[in-house]
């Protein structure tokens, strides 16, 4: 599945260590059960609002909180970056969601600033 393995690529990419990546991959894998998602197909074809559901709440949110409390901020950026790739609308959700938080101070990691400029 091309979005796990952009996870992936994002962690090597941001020298993640073998146990946080895979607290990151398990939390991944726990949004895809939950939205009983199988394929990259399945996440293309979800309506704006699931897809928005999906992954800013479902994924991102809860993978950027963990790679914060893990002391690997700096990997938010390179995590993000690698999962807009996938797809232009998914990319424009994501921007939404970091300007968003950047802008309102919610996010400490908004102080790195790759993760604001994403963009």
């Amino acid at each position: 599945m091309r979005l796990l393995e952009a996870l992936k690529a994002g962690l090597r990419a941001a020298r993640v260590p073998g146990p946080v990546a895979a607290k990151v991959m398990a939390e991944a894998e726990r949004a895809l059960e939950t939205y009983h998602i199988k394929d990259d197909r399945e996440i293309y074809e979800l309506p704006e609002w699931n897809l928005w559901l999906f992954m800013v709440k479902s994924l991102l949110s809860p993978i950027t909180r963990l790679l914060r409390e893990e002391g690997y901020c700096h990997a938010n950026a390179m995590v993000v970056s690698s999962v807009m790739l996938l797809d232009e609308r998914i990319a424009g959700l994501i921007k939404k969601w970091v300007k968003a938080r950047c802008s309102a101070g919610l996010d400490p990691c908004c102080r790195n600033p790759p993760c604001c400029n994403i963009g």
